[in-house]
């Protein structure tokens, strides 16, 4: 019961804790890469603290809890400087990966080593506290769940009869976190109590009885592969990432088959067997992952994503060269497979620590790759990813874009300047696949007549996007010299509209109107007469305005001013 109270009680206060960091904290220090180091630092700090206490008291398990918190909140904040944002962080999703998976190797290491001194070096220990951990962790969650949902279902019943208690207490912000992570550290705490009867035995089970078959899949696809042949197994992008899935699902399927030691591990010859083969067999997959990778590198360069299957390729190497070494000396091989897991339970966790440091960053190495297979010319500027290194690679692709601005054409740099405005890399595509902006405004500026003769067109082009450059060439066709023309009203207007310009063609005329951004849009023009009245444009009124037979005329009309302010009606 004592600790169950301290659990729950542990919860509570983490719950409000995390509420005012994400609630309250923001409007004290922003919302930047402080908040961000301190928010992971909490969080890693009281699931590691949660996951800790139950087998060790509380005010021993705040030091390890701790010392994981910083090192995140640490490693959270200098993985964030890569990104202009922390929603760049976020988005990129890869530092959030290498936190779970630094935490997730941490805490067990840290529950062996409270309860023995060198507890961290014992497998067995590191199997249970692993196991254990996860079991309370899915089972708290579990239990939190449920009674969410029974307080739900109690408030919808309670307000059938006009009681609304429940819903006024759920909608206070901080009670809510409170409550949740009070009954989440009570069911972590009931499970702990439980463990005799609640444990991972049954889970081991359950995963030892997958090995046979995912063996027999694994040996199908590898004895397919020579009438089916390579060609078609690489020419998707997800190839690498299947591979690996697969040879990661055996490792761990060989790891619950060998269990903490030689007394608990699978005792049927089938399984051991399976368990063998399996590790004989996962390196065929991790060696065609690894060609898969390689082809995609050679022919596109490296990407962030690329860069990350390159990794986790890396350590899946130390794995399998492992397990082929275990295996392969026979008398003892389950306990060498054990001290393997240890040693690249280390590396890992060693690895996912490194990959959030300035020392490896994925969207510099794939910066740096596609630069310079522009410079070397082996890739087209179309063929760049000027998108995602505008969008998605942090402070490292906006470097990139700078050096392919420097060294870079006209075109590619009027394509770098669409791929910043994009906001979207679905319409970068689609406006990628027809000319481009500077190429547009090129073509216009030779198609178009512009009055005043001999004026200079580019400034009022430029400040058009895509949408307007493609609506007036499609209403100027190449093949109809003098169709349309565009008449600035700098000269003679009223100067509140000196900026503006009209777009005549032979069908319709149209206001190009400047907003207050700065950029031009097509806005609909009416004709009057004399006498006031809208009448349709004259089919004659481009052949007027292309031979010069008109005038500008500032328009005069009442304003009212207030002050020093002035307000003028303009349709």
């Amino acid at each position: 019961m004592k600790d169950r109270f301290e659990l729950a009680a542990i919860g509570a206060v983490a719950g409000y804790c995390l509420w005012g960091l994400f609630e309250t904290l923001p409007h004290m220090i922003g919302d930047g890469f402080l908040l961000l180091a301190l928010t992971v630092a909490a969080s890693v700090f009281f699931s590691v603290l949660m996951a800790l206490v139950g087998p060790e008291r509380p005010l021993r398990a705040v030091l390890p809890s701790l010392a994981l918190g910083v090192l995140a909140g640490a490693l959270a904040f200098l993985a964030a400087l890569r990104f202009d944002s922390v929603d760049g962080f976020y988005d990129a999703a890869h530092p959030l990966m290498a936190l779970f998976v630094l935490v997730l190797i941490g805490a067990p290491f840290a529950a062996a080593a409270l309860e023995e001194k060198q507890g961290w070096r014992h497998y067995a220990r590191l199997f249970d506290s692993a196991w254990g951990i996860f079991i309370r962790y899915v089972a708290g969650w579990l239990f939190a769940g449920l009674i969410f949902l029974v307080l739900l279902l109690s408030d919808e019943l309670l307000k059938l009869v006009g009681i609304t208690l429940i819903g006024d207490l759920l909608e206070v912000d901080w009670l809510r976190y409170a409550l949740l992570g009070a009954v989440f550290g009570l069911g972590v705490a009931t499970v702990h109590e439980l463990r005799d009867y609640v444990s991972p035995v049954l889970v081991h089970r359950l995963l030892r009885m997958l090995l046979p078959l995912v063996l027999v899949v694994v040996i199908v696809f590898i004895g397919a592969l020579p009438f089916r042949g390579l060609s078609d197994l690489f020419g998707k992008l997800s190839t690498a990432g299947v591979l690996m899935a697969v040879a990661f699902a055996g490792i761990t399927l060989i790891t619950t088959a060998i269990d903490r030691d030689d007394e608990s591990a699978a005792q049927v010859k089938l399984m051991t067997f399976a368990a063998q083969a399996m590790a004989l067999l996962v390196p065929v997959l991790v060696g065609l992952a690894i060609y898969a990778i390689w082809l995609r590198v050679a022919a596109y360069g490296w990407t962030p994503s690329r860069v990350i299957a390159a990794y986790i390729a890396l350590f899946l190497v130390g794995y399998v060269v492992s397990y082929l070494w275990a295996v392969l000396r026979r008398a003892g091989w389950q306990a060498r497979l054990r001290q393997s897991n240890l040693y690249m339970a280390l590396a890992v966790g060693a690895g996912a620590a490194l990959w959030l440091t300035p020392l490896m960053t994925a969207e510099g190495i794939a910066t740096g790759s596609q630069v310079a297979r522009y410079e070397a010319g082996r890739a087209a500027p179309e063929a760049l990813p000027l998108y995602e290194m505008a969008h998605d690679w942090g402070v490292a692709g906006r470097a990139g874009l700078e050096r392919l601005e420097a060294a870079g054409d006209a075109p590619l740099v009027a394509r770098i300047a669409e791929a910043r405005e994009a906001t979207s890399r679905w319409r970068f595509a689609r406006e990628e696949a027809g000319p481009s902006d500077a190429e547009l405004r090129l073509a216009l500026g030779a198609r178009v007549v512009v009055w005043p003769a001999g004026s200079d067109l580019a400034p009022l082009l430029d400040a058009m996007n895509r949408s307007v450059l493609q609506r007036i060439e499609r209403q100027c066709p190449e093949a109809e010299p003098q169709a349309c023309a565009i008449v600035l009203l700098g000269q003679g207007a009223d100067p509140l509209f000196g900026k503006d310009a009209l777009f005549v063609t032979r069908e319709r005329v149209m206001s190009l109107e400047r907003q207050n951004g700065g950029s031009v849009y097509l806005r609909a023009a009416r004709a009057y007469d004399a006498e006031g009245a809208e009448r349709a444009p004259s089919d004659a009124m481009l052949a007027r305005i292309l031979a010069g037979a008109f005038e500008l005329k500032p328009m005069v009309r009442s304003y009212l001013q207030v002050g020093d302010q002035v307000i003028i009606p303009y349709n």
